[in-house]
């Protein structure tokens, strides 16, 4: 009986295998979503609310660049009477981010991956009213679009493995031995300092820039106002501006950092997420950037990878998430975390 069971399972596992390995490459802009909902549904509070989630804007960006490129795809009948699978539709079948949004007997959000294509994430919410979807929806927002976003830095992160700045890296094993990062090509530029390390385009739009630092950790759990702190001295040593008095910082307002922190769970390692906004003290420079602070209690200091942004003429959005996917690839062997 045993013997059959584990025949059976690698079987099933053939299947799965061949089966994905036959699926078309998926298709789509970076952060382009396919919205499919019965037309009749798609007005009045749920369509408010879609909008308000889908087209809002982007965390941490100065000005408004949309989350995602939607495009609202209608849908002819309800998912359980294949109004989903119409001849019209067929395009969209592989499209690469799917939302599929109907009324049902169930409140749920599903999500599936691959399913006609690869790389594919499809997510289905339902709910039995229009009212009641527009509120499950609002409620998960965060979660529906951490969703989506995720398989796009998932993408960018595949596609550094592949091409990425090698002496990028060892630049970085100088100054931290033992560790890697995956950072875009055009990243050239170099400079290190005291358990730091910047790498950027210099480019004067469209300016990307890693950035690397450590420092002693105090024994006390992260929190914004300490991050904010070392992040500010660090940057005045290592960042100067071109004329006396200048360096990066913190834009602030009213003297609060503007800054969006967030705890994050990533591989299994727990992070302090923190988005927002640079400028250059006395100068007219500035634009967004985005953290991720780990404590390394086995040595007890905290561990910092980052990106920034100059972009004043160009969106920001796609520099930026690039840059995010770029900060998550940061490995340290040997490195115990906490």
């Amino acid at each position: 009986m045993a013997m059959g069971a584990v025949s059976c399972r690698r079987q099933v596992n053939s299947v799965h295998k061949s089966r994905t390995a036959v699926l078309p490459s998926s298709r789509g802009l970076p952060y382009e979503l396919a919205l499919l909902i019965p037309r009749t549904l798609y007005t009045g509070q749920l369509r408010d609310t879609l909008d308000a989630i889908l087209r809002g804007s982007t965390p941490g960006l100065p000005q408004h660049e949309p989350m995602f490129r939607l495009n609202v795809v209608y849908a002819d009948g309800h998912l359980g009477d294949g109004g989903f699978s119409g001849r019209h539709l067929t395009a969209w079948r592989t499209f690469r981010l799917r939302l599929l949004v109907d009324t049902a007997q169930t409140t749920q959000l599903g999500v599936a991956r691959d399913v006609a294509a690869r790389p594919q994430v499809e997510v289905r919410a339902t709910a039995p009213t229009p009212s009641q979807l527009a509120q499950m929806l609002g409620h998960e927002r965060e979660k529906l679009t951490d969703i989506f976003v995720e398989a796009e830095i998932e993408r960018e992160i595949v596609a550094l493995s592949r091409r990425h700045s090698q002496r990028v890296s060892t630049e970085l094993a100088a100054v931290e031995p033992h560790a890697r990062v995956w950072v875009p090509t055009g990243l050239k530029a170099t400079k290190r300092g005291q358990h730091f390390l910047w790498a950027g385009t210099n480019l004067v739009d469209k300016d990307q820039n890693y950035v690397f630092y450590t420092y002693p950790w105090d024994g006390h759990p992260l929190s914004v106002a300490s991050l904010v702190q070392h992040r500010d001295s660090v940057m005045r040593v290592n960042i100067p501006g071109s004329q006396p008095g200048q360096w990066m910082q913190t834009a602030r307002m009213d003297g609060e950092p503007l800054v969006l922190p967030r705890a994050r769970t990533i591989n299994n390692v727990l992070f302090l997420e923190m988005r927002g906004l640079w400028e250059l003290r006395a100068g007219p420079l500035g634009g967004p950037f985005v953290a991720l602070a780990r404590v390394d209690t086995a040595r007890q200091r905290v561990i910092v990878s980052e990106g920034f942004v100059y972009s004043p003429h160009s969106p920001k959005r796609p520099l930026v998430r690039q840059m995010e996917a770029a900060i998550r690839t940061l490995h340290i062997d040997n490195q115990a975390t906490n």
